[in-house]
This record gives structure tokens, C-alpha cells and sequence, in this order.
């Protein structure tokens, strides 16, 4: 792991059963772990403070199949269970959408979706990392959103602590809940990826309508519409 106060480093160690010890200074820090085989992973925030430095568990993820991409969703101890979701394009067909019950799209193709991991039992340290992963991209939008699962409004996601990465073969890219996209109820709308392209930008209202939740993440249905 490599410690940085702004562009510079401070500090470098290995991490021994994947832990970390040192002495450094109180002050806001800037942290990087790597590892043989895995994406490294950037944590722009990791402040140390009189209680020490308060990382907590961070996800690396294995490097991937050439075409291939993964989104890994991970957060604190509360709430206990938040879902992934991904409206996934189907050209002419109605979109597809990935979630706890439906894990697959595009199932055996080179194009194929699938929820890895529906994480669901967290402890005080938090959980285990939800993952998709996915092929070769097809033109169209890409949308992925986190619900949290019997949620009530939107303060058990703002106070998550929930952080989206994005993996690709040449770009890694981070959204953190509260920061970028927008949360609406119980849902937090991430991120949209041009599948033509392989971009992926922030969540706005007008490129993730809330609409998208009739694919589910919903909280209720008032008068023939979806609220989110």
C-alpha cells in the first residue's frame, strides 16, 4: 500500500495478511493498493485521524478477459443488503435487466451479463463486494443503479458510504454515492455507458429517468407509475 499527501508519497509498505501498520501524522491522505494480478485500486479519501487511519475492507479486482468489464459495488455496515441493477440493451428486443432475480443476460454468448455475487448479509466491518461482470459490449445504453432492498427513503443509501467502480480494459473509473449521479427514494442512479463507445459517465435525470425503475428497485406504484 502507498500513502500520498497530495502528489507526494509518504509512505510505502507491504501489507502482511492484508493488513496495514505505521505511524504517520493526522491529516487527509490519498491511498493506493496493488497487488499481482488485480486492478490497482485508488482511494482518494483516506484520512487519518486521531482514531488512526479508518480504511476498512477494500475490494481489488482480477484483471480481466480482453473485451470484458466489471463493476464491483461495495459499502459500510448499514444498510445490511443494497441490490445492483443493469438495464442492459437488446437492439430491437426490449432491454434486459440484471438483478438478485434475474442474474444473466445474453446467457453463453459473448455478450453475456451475470450478476457474480448478490451480497446480502453484512456485519460491522461490512460485506463482501457485489459484482457483474460482462463481455463484449453491444451498441446502446448501459445503466446501472443500486436500490436498497425494503428501504423507506433515501437515507439509508446517502449514509452507506456506497462506492461504484468501473473496470475496463483501458480505464478505471470511481462513483461515490452522495457525489455523483443522483439518489432518488431508495434508489441511487450510478452511472450510463455507451456501449459503441465504451464511456461511462455519471447518472443525470434526462440519460437515467426514473422510469428505469419499472425494471425494478422500486418503492411503490401510484396511480400507474413507478416512484422511485
Amino acid at each position: 500500500m502507498s500513502v500520498f499527501k497530495g502528489s507526494t508519497l509518504i509512505a510505502q509498505k507491504d501489507m502482511p495478511k492484508g493488513r496495514y501498520k505505521d505511524q504517520l501524522p493526522v491529516g487527509s491522505y490519498s491511498c493506493m493498493v496493488r497487488h499481482v494480478n488485480f486492478y490497482t485500486t485508488f482511494i482518494k479519501n483516506c484520512d487519518i485521524t486521531s482514531q488512526g487511519l479508518q480504511l476498512g475492507d477494500v475490494a481489488l479486482s482480477p484483471v480481466l478477459n480482453p473485451g470484458d468489464s466489471r463493476i464491483v459495488l461495495e459499502w459500510g455496515a448499514k444498510p445490511k443488503d443494497l441490490d445492483s441493477y443493469l438495464t442492459v440493451p437488446q437492439g430491437a428486443r426490449p432491454d434486459c435487466v440484471i438483478n438478485y432475480k434475474n442474474k444473466k443476460c445474453n446467457k453463453d454468448k459473448i455478450t453475456q451479463v451475470k450478476l457474480d455475487l448478490d451480497a446480502t448479509s453484512h456485519s460491522k466491518r461490512g460485506g463482501k463486494p457485489e459484482t457483474t461482470t460482462f463481455g463484449v459490449k453491444v451498441p446502446g445504453k448501459y445503466v446501472f443503479r443500486v436500490s436498497e432492498y425494503k428501504g423507506r427513503d433515501s437515507n439509508g443509501l446517502l449514509n452507506s458510504g456506497a462506492v461504484v467502480n468501473y473496470f475496463s480494459e483501458d480505464a478505471q473509473k470511481q462513483f461515490v454515492v452522495g457525489q455523483d449521479g443522483y439518489v432518488t427514494g431508495i434508489n441511487w442512479f450510478v452511472f450510463y455507458l455507451d456501449g459503441a463507445t465504451g464511456q461511462a459517465h455519471a447518472c443525470d435525470r434526462e440519460n437515467c429517468p426514473e422510469s428505469l425503475c419499472a425494471g425494478g428497485g422500486y418503492k411503490s406504484k401510484r396511480g400507474g407509475e413507478y416512484i422511485c
